[in-house]
């Protein structure tokens, strides 16, 4: 797509906004060097304010422990004079580098000097590992937000303090859910749960049964995730659920309460087999042409039975994923050009159907100039389950970098669209959450696949150089 879409005017904003963020974090490290020189002179000393974090916090209007963040980010990053008047390089050179260059902020900086003060705790780790750690960081703060780096420091220090993360053998001992029944008859809930993998599997949980149920579900996170817990309730008192079970009141199949269970309101399920960006599992996309002329709606297959939906016994295995038909005149298809039509008679542009179309199955049904049906091919763009989890693996959730969406909340995107003739093969997808999939799709990354990992390049109003973006679990590898 061109990148002529951002016009002058928009593109000397985004310049004039990028130089004012270098400039900022410039000088920020000026102002660091300030401070050091102010400490370096003695001058607290001479106008009585005895240390220079009070000297500066007066000089600033700011807070105490604000100016001495300011001064122990100087003893850090700026260089010092040894007793012999010898000028020492900064005790974390990488990132005064950084800093001083404008290619990394003061927020990145506070999580490099956390996690480079608890490793220099260690007694294991030598001088030589302290500035690799060091090192890594701050190339990894020049790149990604601090959430994202604090990802990076975890896994160092987990490298080189592993007793440190582990947690202890009674971890649950302190589990805790308190349930508060309020004079109105309303239940407040608040609770704790240590063991990681225990919190993995809630989270999973409530990741699933959370699904916005369609594009007309306007509930907030906090309200889904309360839908959830009530879904649960309802089908552990099931015929089958564990309360049944554990009361010791099992009812037999016949019996069962058809408002509870596998079938009823009660079913975990909470989205009616709708994947993570509200389409549902079955949903059928359908477009027309009639040769040359504008497309219009036609016939549409029959949806087939949504395989995660409440139609169904089966369990919910994971995300659901859309199975579309997509009819399409063959010159449209060939040069992604024009639109579809969904079942509803609604159009939708082509860049839309592909993005849609990126994790899901497709029946492709050609029409020729009398909207006569062509080729009706077979399910040919499924992501099997075997590639997807080993996708799962490498990238960890999202590849997008910067983002932390999980990998039940994502995508798997083909690099080179199917229908451009790429495979459906590990080394042509990558996991993307519906948003950056969007991104990707409508916008100006481009994302590669190099030496196994995905590679994401911003479009030149974010980066003039266009240097690419590791992306994926890679990401934050130490």
């Amino acid at each position: 797509m061109s990148e002529d879409v951002v016009g002058p005017a928009e593109r000397e904003a985004l310049d004039r906004a990028r130089r004012r963020l270098v400039a900022s974090r410039r000088e920020y490290y000026r102002r660091l060097e300030d401070v050091a020189e102010l400490d370096r002179l003695g001058v607290a000393l001479q106008t009585g304010d005895r240390v220079v974090d009070r000297l500066v916090g007066d000089l600033g209007l700011v807070d105490r422990a604000e100016a001495k963040r300011w001064v122990d980010e100087a003893e850090d990053l700026v260089p010092r004079r040894s007793l012999q008047g010898e000028l020492l390089p900064p005790r974390y050179p990488c990132t005064a580098l950084a800093l001083a260059e404008g290619r990394t902020g003061p927020e990145q900086v506070a999580v490099i000097r956390r996690t480079m003060a608890r490793l220099g705790r260690l007694e294991a780790i030598s001088a030589a590992d302290l500035a690799g750690c060091e090192r890594i960081l701050a190339e990894a703060a020049t790149g990604m937000p601090p959430r994202m780096l604090r990802k990076v420091a975890e896994r160092l220090i987990a490298e080189f303090d592993p007793d440190g993360v582990a947690p202890p053998d009674d971890a649950d001992r302190d589990d805790e859910l308190r349930l508060v029944r309020r004079r109105d008859g309303s239940l407040a809930i608040k609770g704790r749960v240590q063991d990681p993998l225990d919190a993995e599997t809630i989270v999973e949980v409530f990741d699933l049964l959370s699904t916005p149920a369609g594009p007309q579900d306007d509930r907030d996170l906090p309200r889904r995730h309360a839908d959830a817990l009530k879904d649960l309730a309802q089908h552990a008192l099931g015929a089958t659920g564990v309360a049944t079970d554990a009361r010791g009141e099992g009812a037999a199949d016949g019996d069962a309460d058809p408002g509870r269970g596998a079938d009823g309101a009660g079913a975990g399920g909470t989205a009616d087999g709708a994947d993570d960006d509200g389409t549902a599992d079955g949903a059928v996309a359908d477009g027309t042409a009639d040769g040359a002329g504008a497309p219009g709606p036609a016939p549409s297959s029959p949806a087939p039975a949504p395989p995660g939906g409440r139609a169904s016994r089966e369990p919910v295995v994971g995300p659901g994923r859309a199975l579309l038909t997509i009819t399409i005149d063959h010159r449209w298809l060939r040069a992604a050009i024009g639109h579809g039509t969904l079942d509803s008679g609604v159009a939708v542009d082509v860049d839309t159907v592909r993005r849609w179309a990126c994790d899901a199955g497709i029946v492709p049904v050609v029409l020729g100039s009398r909207s006569e049906p062509l080729d009706v091919g077979r399910l040919s763009y499924t992501v099997p389950e075997a590639i997807r989890r080993a996708l799962v693996l490498r990238d960890g959730g999202c590849a997008f970098p910067g983002c932390t969406r999980r990998p039940c909340r994502c995508h798997a995107h083909h690099v080179e669209h199917w229908q451009d003739g790429g495979p459906t093969a590990l080394e042509n997808l990558t996991l993307l959450c519906r948003f950056h999939h969007q991104l990707v799709h409508h916008g100006h990354w481009t994302v590669a696949i190099v030496d196994g990992l995905p590679w994401f390049t911003p479009p030149s109003w974010i980066d003039p150089d266009r240097q690419p973006r590791l992306g994926g679990r890679a990401r934050v590898a130490a």
